[in-house]
């Protein structure tokens, strides 16, 4: 039976047609809307037969499978708006939009098998995507089919098999700075107008948003603490019902929330700093505690920029603002802190976050141990 031949009925629950050699569209009705699905034209009798059975026994009709993924996903999309932060919705749309879309949009999800999610993956590095780009795409497409697997428009979610596994990514290797660099930085940032940031930032191993977003309220001098408490971010009028602004947020998890001991040298930077603020009268208890010359908060980007900027007038080795905090990170184990406290100080979700990402420091560490130990029992420790 092909597209132009008679449609098959039973008792009048539904009806089918063939759409191509072996596959065809059962119509049916639910809430006076006409519906299909499609099956394989051997359990056209079948479906037809369940239909008619939970016609009778009044059961929920099958949901209908003809939705596209291009409809599909930018409804999904829009969805979590209210469930992402701003600039992890920013990544998923652009995904959605940019990559999901054009490669597989005008396709059924039902349709969507491992060989058109590996066709993703080519086409995404096509428009210039680096491997770890391409899974972040896959990481959503899965998102996406794991919804609609959950919507039951699916049967499987194809993203999640091994034979549709998206490319790997090598990893970017840390190098931190040493502690002669780092000591050589604390030397060179005298005086720079961002001094106290990059202090604070580099002494508390923060985020570029958790040091952005300190207020002096978080602050707590007499007990040297600081309370990481939140996040500065830049919040694009796109994704945003509140237009483009500045935005302090919540952090993602109760993780990240902490009272931090501060160093010494972090104290005397942020004092003096506070000391300069006041003089500018850009001082607040609740205000931030780093500030433009007009008293409003530091642009983000401004911040990543400016740093790589300020190391090579120096002529200082590479880093990125973010290698701030991998530079403390490191030379704290480097100075035998233990593994569990480096990731509390880092607030990170979990160990094997922080043994991921310093891992190859740790190597070196292992490597220190053993010819601590074998001093200790050769009797030269």
């Amino acid at each position: 039976m092909h597209q132009n031949s008679s449609a098959k009925r039973a008792h009048g629950t539904g009806s089918a047609i063939e759409v191509s050699p072996g596959k065809s569209r059962i119509f049916y009705t639910v809430d006076g809307k006409r519906r299909s699905l499609y099956c394989a034209t051997d359990e056209v009798e079948t479906k037809l037969m369940e239909l008619q059975l939970a016609v009778k026994q009044q059961k929920p009709l099958p949901v209908p499978r003809d939705r596209r993924v291009g409809a599909y996903a930018l409804a999904w999309i829009e969805d979590q708006r209210a469930n992402l932060r701003g600039g992890t919705w920013a990544g998923y749309d652009s995904n959605v939009r940019n990559h999901i879309v054009p490669s597989l949009g005008k396709m059924r999800l039902a349709d969507v098998r491992a060989d058109d999610v590996r066709r993703l993956h080519k086409e995404s590095k096509a428009r210039g995507l680096a491997p770890r780009s391409v899974r972040y795409v896959h990481t959503v497409l899965s998102l996406i089919l794991a919804q609609a697997e959950a919507d039951e428009l699916i049967d499987k979610n194809y993203a999640k098999l091994k034979k549709a596994k998206p490319p790997s990514a090598p990893k970017k290797k840390i190098r931190p700075w040493t502690e002669k660099e780092a000591l050589h930085f604390l030397d060179e940032v005298q005086g720079d107008v961002h001094e106290a940031l990059y202090i604070t930032t580099l002494g508390l191993a923060l985020r570029r948003g958790e040091a952005l977003g300190l207020r002096w309220s978080d602050i707590d001098f007499p007990n040297r603490t600081a309370t990481i408490a939140g996040q500065l971010q830049r919040r694009r009028a796109r994704y945003s019902q509140e237009g483009d602004r500045l935005h302090w947020a919540e952090p993602k998890t109760d993780a990240s929330i902490a009272i931090i001991d501060l160093p010494e040298f972090v104290v005397e930077a942020l004092a003096a700093h506070r000391d300069r603020e006041k003089v500018l009268r850009h001082y607040s208890e609740d205000g931030y505690v780093f500030t433009s010359s007009t008293g409003t908060p530091l642009e983000p980007d401004n911040i990543t920029h400016r740093f790589p900027e300020f190391l090579r007038q120096r002529g200082m080795r590479h880093q990125r603002f973010h290698d701030l905090r991998h530079s403390a990170a490191s030379l704290l184990l480097a100075k035998g802190v233990p593994l569990w406290m480096v990731s509390k100080i880092l607030r990170h979700s979990g160990l094997s976050i922080t043994t991921d990402v310093y891992g190859h420091l740790l190597k070196q560490t292992s490597v220190e141990a053993a010819d601590v130990m074998s001093g200790i029992l050769s009797g030269r420790a």
